[in-house]
């Protein structure tokens, strides 16, 4: 895409409120964890609350102009109208408005990204991921990748978050929402024995499910040829 009128256009001011309406037609969607009657409106008048879903907002307009680049029709127009988009944008901007941590909040752009190119997976599976960013913490997201690589880490050289005490107990919820499970089908894992540090390094001793792959495919950057 080329020419500045086809491109999605910064906020004017800091609230981000023009922004906000022009991308998702949102000027009435509700917060409900904020109380009822909370709308986009009265929460981008606050200041400080605003100034969160400013950096939200424009990060993400920034990323959508550069993956407008690559994928034919993605206009502001095509977003505006498009109910998947403008549900999935709803719904992780309450959750990035809820969260400091830029690995959940690369997440969730990487999610909005995905359904705005059209390669995530059906609205339903949509929403169980986009509440999965929500629920899980950087160190669950951590995990998972690390499983997917199933490749052996050295204690010494082990990434801080790899020592932390509640690994363990991180990877069992990762287990129990069926994003991790055997490295075969036939194979169900231990419990206990998930992450085991022996012999100077860390093995994985389970494997991301398809459910978890496919999490994993929708929260990662979008692969779209030109």
């Amino acid at each position: 895409m080329s020419g500045s009128d086809s491109r999605l256009q910064p906020a004017p001011d800091a609230t981000a409120f023009d922004y906000a309406l022009a991308i998702a037609k949102a000027g009435s969607i509700a917060f409900p964890f904020l109380g009822a009657g909370v709308t986009l409106f009265d929460l981008v008048t606050a200041p400080l609350r605003g100034k969160r879903l400013n950096d939200w907002c424009e990060e993400l307009r920034l990323r959508l102009n550069e993956l407008a680049e690559r994928v034919d029709g993605l206009t502001p127009e095509a977003m505006a109208t498009n109910e998947a988009f403008v549900s999935a944008f709803a719904q992780a901007t309450q959750a990035a408005l809820k969260t400091h941590d830029t690995e959940k909040l690369e997440a969730l752009r990487n999610a909005v990204l995905n359904v705005a190119a059209g390669s995530a997976p059906g609205e339903d599976l949509q929403s169980i991921f986009l509440n999965l960013i929500d629920s899980l913490t950087p160190l669950h997201l951590h995990l998972l990748t690390q499983f997917r690589l199933q490749v052996p880490v050295k204690i010494l050289e082990a990434p801080s978050w790899l020592k932390e005490d509640v690994c363990s107990q991180a990877a069992k919820e990762l287990l129990d929402r069926g994003l991790l499970g055997g490295t075969s089908r036939l194979i169900v894992p231990n419990r206990d024995q998930l992450i085991l540090g022996e012999n100077g390094a860390y093995t994985f001793h389970a494997g991301p499910t398809p459910f978890g792959n496919q999490f994993l495919l929708f929260i990662a950057k979008p692969e779209v040829k030109k």
